[in-house]
């Protein structure tokens, strides 16, 4: 976002570049320093934790193929409505036109502003009521092509002058801009994973990168085609809402592959599918409490919010939910998949492979 994207997205990229860093110093050393202060000097005695789901034992790599398949048909649904709508699903931000903000003394709803604008033959256009956050003040926002937003307010103000709209704002985005926000977000989409697939090969192993982007991309398409088929539009604070998803999507899947490598060393006994699976039980109570709370927050902010900020709590919701499918019947059965079921066969691959106490005697243990 910082390297490849403009205005509002690479803004975004460098609130989230900050706050990643400030929120690894807070638990690396100032959460570190408050624990010690508090219980090497005896303010507590006991901190419990809390938690959910312990000691569970599921079989998720039993329902990761009906999953995994119900999932993509999901996505393939997706795909298809985003190729029948064409370019209708870009906002103005990718396409160019008028956009006009608007007060009122009533508020009016937002069949009736496309109900007014379509009886003077103005069609294409998204209205929307957004309110910035801490503020009570709201605006009717109107995005339209090029020389149609001034005609829709004019329409509006004819046919309901009791709702006193008058012109707060106006700007014009040209097709160029669009075409350049178009290209850029589609790079840096595209580096996201080819980075995520190189930190992930040679951090763990080539298996779990495979499995780390097959669930990434799988994450990705599923939010769009959901996206979609809410009626939404893209505009470029989807793009920073997407490239949030894949960042949140990679750090699930890594607490579980982390898991699994911790448990193909402790466990030498194990088979795969059995590794993988306590593994999995083992983060689900992290995966639940994480998702939960990031989930909250998107709630709130879809309620309490309109326009842009609107759309990337919704894509937040979107990619919490898909992201928490996809470490548990996506990546990790893909990686189990890849591997073929075979510990040995991770083992040979792995970057830090256990070692046995024992040495077996015929071929098929060397």
């Amino acid at each position: 976002m910082v390297w490849l994207g403009t205005g509002p997205v690479k803004g975004f990229g460098v609130t989230l570049a900050i706050g990643i860093f400030t929120t690894m110093l807070a638990a690396l050393v100032i959460s570190r320093l408050l624990l010690e202060w508090v219980i090497n000097g005896g303010l507590i005695k006991r901190l419990p934790m809390f938690s959910v789901l312990q000691n569970t034992s599921f079989e998720f790599l039993k329902w990761a193929r009906p999953a995994f398949i119900g999932s993509w048909l999901l996505v393939v649904l997706g795909v298809v409505v985003l190729l029948a709508k064409g370019e209708k699903i870009y906002g103005i931000d990718f396409t160019g036109g008028d956009q006009v903000s608007l007060t009122f003394a009533r508020k009016l709803d937002l069949a009736e502003v496309r109900h007014v604008a379509a009886s003077a033959g103005l069609v294409d256009l998204t209205p929307s009521y957004r309110q910035a956050i801490g503020s009570d003040h709201e605006t009717l926002v109107i995005q339209a092509p090029f020389d149609q937003a001034k005609p829709v307010v004019a329409a509006l103000q004819a046919a309901h002058p009791e709702a006193a709209f008058a012109l707060e704002g106006e700007a014009r985005i040209g097709p160029s801009v669009g075409n350049e926000i178009k290209s850029n977000a589609a790079w840096a989409i595209f580096w996201s994973l080819v980075g995520i697939l190189i930190y992930v090969a040679f951090r763990f192993e080539f298996g779990y990168g495979v499995g780390a982007v097959v669930a990434t991309v799988h994450d990705l398409l599923m939010t769009i085609g959901i996206f979609v088929l809410f009626d939404r539009q893209f505009n470029a604070a989807m793009v920073a809402a997407i490239l949030l998803i894949i960042g949140y999507s990679i750090n699930d899947t890594i607490v579980v592959f982390d898991r699994i490598r911790e448990e193909l060393k402790i466990n030498p006994n194990g088979t795969l599918r059995e590794v993988i699976t306590r593994s999995l039980n083992l983060t689900l109570s992290r995966t639940i409490i994480t998702g939960g709370t990031t989930l909250l927050t998107a709630v709130v902010l879809l309620m309490v919010t309109g326009g842009e900020v609107n759309d990337i709590a919704f894509t937040l919701l979107i990619g919490v939910l898909t992201g928490t499918f996809s470490s548990l019947f996506v990546a990790s059965p893909i990686f189990y998949w890849w591997h073929k079921g075979d510990r040995k066969h991770v083992e040979a691959h792995h970057d830090i492979a256990p070692k046995y106490e024992w040495t077996g005697s015929s071929r098929a243990s060397q």
